[in-house]
């Protein structure tokens, strides 16, 4: 990036699966560990903020004035004057915010503002009413119309077409196209997006156990994550089928939590020189999704390619990574997007240790969505909240040792074969 741009401050609840607390408490707690970690005073510097960016997905679904959310849950907690803008972007939505607020500090609008995302449990919504315009964006998914039915029969005849479709044209046993009960229709698709993959390059459905396994591994150390259960890959097979090839803890858990990240200047800090640990930007990618074959480059390859063009480094310089594992398919399949292995070699690579803690590059130490859990609103910052705490060498037992440069990949919903939305930041020590 051409200036200089720096995280001076992180914040974040833990994941919990719900009842986490409301809207204000959740924004409070993250608020005020990331004010306090940039030197600031939640109750004396709220003025010194010079914009807000308050990411969220389904807070208008429970609370009221849908179109000021920010301001809503902000005012109540004591901020005013400064601009507060609200960015929803599905699964992108807080890694966007973060984008949004850094190039506000680029643009010399202001030299100290706030990103923040935010999410509480999704309102029980029966998805069989809810869910048409999803559908629709979604040609892989030939059980669209099981989702939007309503008869017994009808359902199970789309469901058994399905199956038989999954069977012939993948060429998988019929038996292994069994599906569970209760599952996300994003489930089914990236289901199918993982078995095409599977097909061409050779992955098994052990080496995505492996890497869910190794994903559940790091959550254990991680005193924030949803989930902290060790699960071994032979555990991840025998788990509840969702959709083959995943099974129930391949497939990450919606939450609540609000994560948040104190943005500043170069001028700022030189003239704060008391701040600790400042971790500089040294890109920021927001980019869109596009019409593309099955097998071409996919969105995160392509603002991956940005990221590093930005920062002027190469995959081979990144020390961790954070990366969108919807489902633990996603692992395998976004370190080849990336350009961190070849996409023939993926599956062998990411099952092989090389990504766990103490590998060549460990990828989801956090635990990942898998494991720590995926707020819709909060998820991208909760990726930053980790490569800032990693790259400040204060991630505990899973402390990524030396790490130096870290990076983030973020998507956000789906429209055809790719994500709508993605966002990728890489962020270093300050030198």
């Amino acid at each position: 990036m051409p200036d200089r741009v720096y995280i001076i401050g992180v914040g974040m609840t833990p994941i919990v699966k719900q009842n986490g607390g409301s809207f204000e408490t959740l924004c409070r707690t993250a608020v005020t560990e990331a004010m306090q970690d940039a030197g600031l005073s939640y109750e004396g510097d709220k003025a010194a903020i010079g914009g807000i960016w308050y990411g969220n997905c389904a807070q208008g679904m429970q609370t009221s004035q849908h179109c000021i959310r920010g301001q809503v849950i902000l005012r109540r907690l004591g901020f005013e004057r400064m601009p507060v803008v609200n960015v929803e972007n599905a699964c992108a939505t807080a890694s966007t915010a973060l984008h949004q607020a850094i190039h506000y500090v680029l643009a010399g609008a202001s030299d100290l503002v706030l990103a923040v995302g935010i999410e509480k449990a999704l309102p029980d919504l029966d998805r069989l009413e809810e869910l048409p315009e999803i559908m629709a964006a979604l040609p892989y998914m030939t059980l669209a119309a099981f989702w939007m039915g309503s008869e017994q029969d009808r359902k199970k005849d789309y469901i058994e077409k399905w199956r038989r479709e999954k069977s012939e044209t993948l060429g998988i046993p019929y038996e292994q196209t069994d599906v569970g009960k209760d599952r996300s229709p994003f489930m089914d698709y990236y289901a199918v997006k993982a078995m095409k993959i599977m097909k061409k390059y050779g992955y098994t459905q052990e080496q995505l156990a492996r890497v869910c396994a190794k994903t559940h591994h790091h959550s254990t150390m991680n005193p924030k994550a949803q989930y902290r259960k060790e699960m071994s890959w032979e555990e991840v097979l025998a788990d509840k089928p969702i959709t083959y090839p995943l099974t129930r803890a391949m497939c990450a858990p919606v939450g609540e939590g609000c994560a948040a990240a104190v943005v500043c200047s170069e001028s700022y800090l030189a003239a704060h020189r008391k701040i600790a640990a400042p971790i500089r930007v040294l890109a920021s990618v927001l980019i869109s999704g596009r019409s593309r074959g099955d097998y071409d480059q996919d969105i995160s390859g392509r603002g991956a390619q940005i990221a590093f063009r930005q920062a002027g480094l190469t995959p081979k310089q990144i020390d961790l990574l954070e990366l969108h594992d919807a489902t633990s398919f996603g692992e395998i399949y976004q370190t080849a997007q990336a350009g961190f292995c070849t996409a023939e070699a993926a599956g062998a690579y990411c099952s092989s240790g090389a990504t766990a803690l103490g590998g060549e590059l460990p990828i989801n130490v956090s635990g990942g969505l898998i494991s720590r859990g995926h707020p819709v609103g909060c998820t991208g910052l909760a990726q930053t909240y980790e490569l800032v705490t990693q790259l400040r060498g204060r991630a505990g037992a899973r402390q990524v040792q030396g790490a130096k440069t870290g990076m983030q990949v973020n998507g956000g919903g789906l429209i055809g074969i790719e994500e709508a939305a993605l966002g990728v930041h890489i962020l270093s020590q300050a030198s």
